[in-house]
């Protein structure tokens, strides 16, 4: 007996549990669903264009979706065009690994104004995702600023700081790099509730910032003053050590 099974979501989640399936040594036959034309999601669409390395792992799924149990079927709505419901009817299992597609929205005042968007969009008009390729941003004003303490907010910051021959080195849709291009953006700020023990983005990210043509990084060192609570958490974790390391680098630039 050869099990049918769907799984709704092409992106890492989805490739992953198909390789999976087709490694488990029981009879399976695999066909991936997925709303938009091409594979890939997140990796495609959520990776930062300068960072061709982190895509290469569609190489992997490429190998997943040549084996002969496995099939790829884009462009249909799971849930629209078809119902959940539908497909647990025609197939043994059925898999959802379509990940979090929405935001979440804080609920703070000022949160809806004009100039006011999610990474979601931005990060997604800048890969060419078909849902935010005709968004229009506004990038005529000297200051950008981003709200986070994690790789997309890194991410963000360095995709608006980059000059534009950095740009088109990446992979960047072209529509962005025109509208980027024009961009009159000097300064952009960082900003999050929690203090450098607590950042959840990686070391990596964080010393590309340093590395930039045109940019230099701006850290007040009394920002990096620990308390008690914050010294111990940087004694448990090496990639706060790290980051904390970076940015008292970042402030004893002249």
């Amino acid at each position: 007996m050869v099990f049918n099974i769907a799984i709704v979501g092409s992106g890492p989640a989805g490739f992953y549990a198909a390789e999976a399936l087709l490694r488990s040594g029981v009879p399976v036959r695999v066909d991936m669903f997925d709303r938009l034309p091409v594979p890939f999601g997140l990796v495609r669409h959520g990776v930062a264009p300068d960072h061709q390395k982190l895509k290469a792992v569609t190489a992997v799924f490429e190998q997943i979706a040549d084996n002969p149990h496995f099939s790829f079927i884009g462009n249909l709505d799971i849930g629209r065009e078809v119902q959940v419901s539908q497909l647990q009817a025609a197939y043994h299992g059925v898999v959802l690994a379509t990940g979090a597609i929405g935001d979440r929205s804080l609920d703070i005042a000022g949160e809806d104004l004009p100039g006011s968007v999610s990474a979601t969009e931005l990060v997604g008009w800048y890969n060419g995702h078909p849902d935010f390729r005709d968004k229009s941003f506004d990038f005529s004003h000297p200051t950008a600023v981003v709200i986070g303490n994690g790789n997309v907010a890194l991410d963000v910051c360095r995709i608006l700081s980059k000059s534009v021959d950095e740009l088109r080195r990446s992979d960047i849709c072209e529509h962005a790099l025109d509208e980027l291009a024009a961009s009159k953006i000097t300064d952009v700020y960082l900003i999050g509730r929690r203090g450098p023990a607590q950042a959840k983005f990686t070391a990596k990210e964080l010393r590309e910032l340093g590395e930039l043509d045109e940019v230099q990084p701006l850290v007040d060192p009394a920002e990096l003053q620990l308390d008690a609570a914050s010294n111990d958490e940087i004694k448990k974790s090496d990639s706060a050590a790290k980051n904390l390391e970076i940015l008292r680098g970042f402030a004893n630039r002249p």
